[in-house]
């Protein structure tokens, strides 16, 4: 991967995640969401367990997240109690993507 591609890889989640309890949007936008953070969160997961050799941080961290925001069996809340688990999913994407800018020397 290269550095552009790890950027933005990491930065349309956050962007998402941090716009979703903001606007109103329709309920598509809702489960285009769930899908993006799902699919991101399965290829963290498993260049993770890859390239550790075995279930770290990451991993746990970012099967949680991929527990909560899975599109097949959804998690219904009310909006008041997606804002802060959205800003905080913001903030793990971020989190993670610093770690690994750093890691990678990029």
């Amino acid at each position: 991967m290269n550095k552009n591609s790890v950027y933005l890889f990491f930065l349309i989640p956050i962007i998402l995640l941090f716009l979703a309890p903001l606007i109103s949007f329709p309920y598509g936008f809702y489960t285009f969401l769930r899908i993006i953070i799902s699919l991101t969160s399965a290829i963290i997961i498993y260049q993770s367990y890859k390239n550790f050799n075995g279930i770290n941080e990451y991993s746990i961290i970012f099967t949680l997240t991929l527990i909560l925001y899975n599109p097949l069996i959804p998690i219904y809340l009310s909006r008041e109690m997606w804002l802060p688990i959205n800003f905080a999913t913001s903030g793990i994407y971020l989190y993670a993507l610093f770690k690994i800018k750093n890691k990678l020397n990029i």
